[in-house]
């Protein structure tokens, strides 16, 4: 099938903000085309989502394909900070459907899958060029597929962009800033039979998984510089561990000759509980990870024909594990303003502003919530909804 020359709406990237946007407009009767750069199933971190999810999956008629596949269902969190021990239990908070801890390419090829079956015209390998936003009128995205030298052009009525960190259209018109107050660089890597925490504090064997569920383990390490922290989140074959680490930090690594990956592994063997997890794993070769200054924002969420997605739109911190929802919940609110100014174009600004205060909301107050500075409060871990009494054991199996 060859892209169209024109449609209603295109969407500019496949992964959980972009499948289900396009979804959510496909189901309401709308003509929609999506292009992705890659072909699915594709690498992508951030595995551990919150049960928030479920509503937007439940929106988008997916919600049974995803609790289906065999993720692993996740209880809560277990957080370590400032050497205090808390747990949350989302159990507690009155939610149907659990958390989960998913391998995201399986995860994001569901989704893209899915909306194919809800009428998207989806196609994979197509790099986006630019868009010629024309002021609202008409704007058309330029594309051109993986091997072909050719340029394509497909015209429509409104363009969501959810192409993750690449933010065609953020960069596109210089609206998008490095966030100073998240000066960090994130390393990661898999490892196999690693241990993991569960509910009370207790330690598993990793074939215990499908028995005991997991939660996801985060814990602050002075030794990583001020505010830096780990993750450890239990999949299915393996367990994605991660540091990260204040960027001052890498100006010691350099200095000190050592390579970045050989650096992440001493970390990981270090650092006192996350070294008690790993007594027996093997660390899963080629597949360290790093990136750079990660959080940015933009000044701009929507404009006259467009609206900025997920992390198209901005990125906070993974502390929370809000990446995943929040590109579905900002997914679901470009589809309903599109969906509005589509059927009454009188009211599109309005829309626009509408969008843009809830995006920016949300985004300020996860930001307010992860501010290194808030260390000196002594609460990030009731931040995350924990109760500040518990303090849960640290125990063996």
């Amino acid at each position: 099938m060859d892209v169209p020359r024109s449609c209603d709406v295109v969407v500019i990237g496949g992964g959980p903000g972009g499948s289900l946007g396009a979804t959510y407009l496909a189901r309401k009767g709308y003509d929609v085309v999506l292009l992705d750069k890659e072909k699915h199933p594709r690498y992508r971190v951030g595995e551990s989502l919150i049960p928030h999810m479920w509503k937007y999956l439940r929106l988008g008629g997916a919600e049974e394909k995803i609790l289906n596949d065999g993720f692993i269902k996740k209880t809560g969190g277990t957080v370590i900070w400032n050497g205090v021990i808390r747990e949350l239990v989302f159990g507690q908070f009155g939610f149907d459907r659990p958390a989960m801890h998913v391998e995201r390419d399986r995860y994001d090829q569901i989704l893209f899958e899915h909306a194919k079956a809800q009428g998207v015209r989806a196609f994979e390998e197509m790099t986006v060029l630019g868009v010629d936003l024309n002021g609202g009128e008409r704007p058309s995205v330029r594309f051109r597929a993986a091997g072909d030298d050719a340029v394509g052009t497909i015209a429509c009525r409104y363009v969501i962009d959810a192409s993750g960190q690449n933010a065609v259209i953020a960069k596109q018109l210089g609206v998008r800033e490095i966030d100073e107050g998240f000066r960090f660089m994130s390393l990661w890597g898999y490892f196999l039979d690693s241990k993991y925490v569960a509910l009370g504090g207790k330690v598993h064997p990793f074939k215990d998984l499908n028995q005991t569920p997991p939660t996801t383990f985060v814990c602050s390490v002075d030794e990583l510089g001020e505010w830096g922290w780990l993750w450890h989140i239990p999949l299915r074959e393996s367990t994605s561990i991660g540091l990260v680490v204040p960027v001052e930090q890498l100006q010691v690594v350099k200095k000190s000759d050592e390579a970045l990956e050989k650096y992440f592994l001493r970390k990981c063997y270090e650092v006192s509980y996350l070294g008690r997890l790993l007594e027996g794993a093997t660390y899963l070769e080629g597949s360290f990870h790093v990136i750079r200054d990660y959080s940015y924002r933009t000044s701009l969420y929507a404009g006259p024909g467009f609206y900025l997605v997920g992390d198209a739109a901005a990125f906070v911190d993974p502390l929370f594990s809000v990446g995943v929802v929040f590109a579905m919940y900002s997914a679901f609110a470009a589809s309903w303003a599109v969906d509005r100014s589509l059927r009454r174009p009188e009211i599109a600004e309005s829309n626009r502003a509408i969008f843009s205060r809830q995006i920016s909301g949300r985004l300020e107050v996860a930001r307010a919530l992860a501010l290194p500075r808030y260390a000196k409060l002594e609460r990030p871990a009731t931040s995350l909804g924990c109760p500040s009494s518990s303090r849960a054991r640290w125990r063996r199996s």
